[in-house]
């Protein structure tokens, strides 16, 4: 494959700054000019190190004034809170939920409360936190948007939210313990749950603090016991179980899997025994992953699990999250440094990968624990240093400044003495680690990705969406295959591997990068794989160079039935004469093999027909029945099991995080 340098220079940009408007761009462009070609090729192109890199860009003379002269603007720019928009969405939520409770008609009541919900939403995520401006609400305007929130949803027959926002009203200063109203709504909400004798509880406690007048309570115990439980959607989510157990010495891996190494490949997953179609290899927790911004307002900024009803930071409006326990862990971690200067990030235009190497970093629990993590991750993972030129290294030699100017300010290295820019001998330590990071990043992140669903069907109208990006420490010792022999997908940030073909044992455990022969040519694969992951492919689909799937006949290479004979063979023209196999010289029946082709087509239509009818388990059983046995007769390329794989991975993906729009 011929190198072409100018994709691949465009390909290695795009992984530090994705977007062109962003001001990196701008600033990355005005050190370039100031610097020249003549300091860039003759001088910082000669440095044999990362720590040597970071020291030049803020101690040289010929760079060091821009730098300095950009990096000491960085300041804190976030979506700060605002309790008159607050307020003002909470009354609007609020007229929403009275003209839906002076209706009869069940659609139009339904339309009204989403619209109040949206409102409420709004109200929840611009809401200061308590007595933060105590001129409106009395500083309580993040509490009563809660309890705000918390009607509609009763009204919704949402209960186990409501209960949720409840306790949030509570624990942000309304007074509801002693409230009558709110042992009410609490039971409410129980017997939207279905769970009755709770909701009995709850107006037995609000009879107490009644008093004499119960009336109402009696009147609410009548409307309760009409109540039909909403019944809550069930989840196809589920985490797997690895295949035979956990590998002690591959985190997250199946016991059927190692690692290997040769001189060409470096390191890379084999299987160590026989593997079956749909056996899980990995389940792994991700290193670091991150949201991808666009998702901010729709997705769970700690676990990526889609809103309906977000819970706020409580110092941004920016990020949003599914609970108050993801809230609550996101904060005392790496949100705590991130907070304030989120706009700053994203307008900086920085791809999502440099956000994962600061995320290493903002997440760990201590200078030395995240610095421990990124040099682990450089000296285990592959970076190509051996073919990065000067002007990639001081980009990314710049995004690593301006990610610890970022830290900096945050004060992740505690009170600094100074605002200055300059950096500590801890500080260009980090910086140093950022820049290895950003290499290591570039080959080994993975794409986040979550399927969108349909209300009509799992499988027609689907598509996968990409939500995010982390780094896998197993996961990353995959190699690739323009056909792979694994199918990828999420449950929530876990990693999970599932072959879709029998593995003998040593055979390769392939993922795929991303270029796939089904819909990509050969010259425009390698072209790909040269640019973005500096290597060529010699997978089976590039050696055999093999058609596109719409160019691809249904014709089958049967393996050769003699022992230990590894020839394939065409499709007899006649069934009833043996053919004549050129390797073992031996004359050949294929009569059992075209028969159990017939058998296989069969199982490959039983479960299309099993997807069509929404049972995807029943589905995943047959397609590995049928792919199982393929593999013992023939070989690929094979139209039908192509489809029957890439229909499989559908299928288990199904079992993954999944969403509707």
């Amino acid at each position: 494959m011929e190198y072409d340098p100018t994709y691949e220079k465009i390909c290695s940009t795009r992984t530090v700054q994705s977007e062109k408007k962003g001001f990196f761009n701008d600033f990355c462009g005005d050190v370039r000019e100031t610097c020249g070609d003549k300091w860039l090729k003759n001088y910082f192109g000669k440095l044999k190190s990362n720590a040597a890199r970071v020291l030049s860009i803020f101690s040289d003379r010929e760079v060091c004034d821009p730098v300095l002269g950009v990096l000491e603007h960085v300041q804190p720019v976030y979506k700060q809170k605002d309790a008159v928009f607050s307020f003002q969405r909470r009354a609007q939520a609020d007229k929403f939920y009275l003209l839906s409770c002076s209706t009869s008609e069940a659609g139009e009541r339904r339309e009204l409360l989403q619209q109040a919900l949206l409102a409420s939403n709004l109200a929840v995520m611009r809401a200061p936190e308590r007595n933060v401006n105590p001129t409106i609400d009395d500083g309580l305007t993040l509490a009563l948007a809660y309890r705000s929130r918390a009607s509609i949803l009763i009204g919704l027959g949402e209960g186990e939210p409501a209960l949720s926002d409840l306790k949030l009203a509570s624990n942000f200063g309304l007074e509801l313990k002693s409230n009558v109203d709110y042992y009410c709504k609490m039971a409410k909400a129980y017997a939207a749950m279905g769970e009755g004798a709770r909701a009995e509880i709850s107006l037995k406690i609000a009879e107490k603090l009644a008093g004499a007048d119960t009336s109402h309570i009696a009147k609410m115990r009548t409307e309760i016991a009409g109540t039909k439980p909403v019944p809550k959607e069930p989840s196809t989510e589920q985490v797997p179980q690895l295949a035979h157990g956990e590998n002690p010495e591959l985190s997250g891996a199946a016991n059927v899997v190692k690692l290997v190494e040769t001189k060409e490949k470096g390191r890379f997953v084999v299987a160590s025994e026989g593997l079956k179609t749909g056996d899980v290899v990995l389940c792994e927790n991700p290193v670091a992953a991150c949201l991808i911004p666009a998702f901010f307002g729709t997705h769970c900024h700690h676990c990526f699990k889609r809103l309906h009803t977000p819970v706020a930071c409580l110092h941004c409006s920016g990020i949003a999250f599914c609970s108050a326990q993801c809230m609550g862990e996101a904060c005392s971690s790496y949100h705590r440094f991130e907070c304030e200067f989120m706009d700053l990030l994203i307008g900086s235009g920085m791809s999502i990968l440099c956000f994962i190497a600061l995320r290493i970093f903002t997440q760990a629990a201590s200078v030395d624990e995240g610095l421990a993590t990124a040099n682990l991750l450089f000296e285990n993972l592959c970076s190509h240093e051996d073919v990065r030129q000067a002007e990639d290294y001081l980009q990314r030699s710049l995004m690593a400044g301006f990610i610890m100017r970022i830290l900096q300010k945050a004060q992740y290295f505690g009170q600094r003495k100074t605002e200055g820019v300059n950096p500590t001998a801890v500080e260009l330590q980090v910086a140093t680690a950022l820049l290895g990071l950003l290499q290591v990043l570039q080959y080994n992140a993975h794409e986040i990705y979550q399927t969108q669903v349909t209300d009509e069907h799992p499988f027609e109208g689907s598509k996968t969406v990409h939500v995010g990006a982390g780094l896998y420490g197993t996961g990353s010792y995959f190699n690739h295959e323009c056909w792979p022999s694994v199918a990828s997908y999420f449950v929530g940030k876990k990693l999970v591997l599932a072959a879709t073909k029998p593995h003998r044992p040593h055979e390769v455990v392939a993922v795929n990068y991303g270029p796939i022969f089904t819909n990509t040519n050969l010259k425009e694969r390698q072209r790909s794989l040269r640019g973005r992951y500096s290597f060529s492919c010699s997978c089976m689909a590039c050696q055999e160079n093999w058609p596109l799937l719409q160019k691809l006949d249904k014709q089958v290479r049967f393996w050769c039935t003699s022992a230990n004979c590894v020839n394939l063979l065409k499709f007899p023209k006649d069934l009833a004469k043996d053919v004549r196999c050129p390797r073992c010289r031996k004359n050949i029946s294929l009569k059992e093999s075209v028969a159990r082709l017939i058998k296989i087509e069969e199982l490959y239509r039983e479960a299309a027909q099993a997807m069509q009818a929404q049972k995807t388990n029943e589905a995943i059983e047959l397609f590995k029945e049928g792919i199982d046995l393929f593999f013992q007769v023939a070989a690929l390329p094979h139209k039908d099991t192509l489809l029957a794989q890439h229909s499989l991975t559908k299928c288990v993906a199904n079992t993954g995080t999944t969403f509707k729009k």
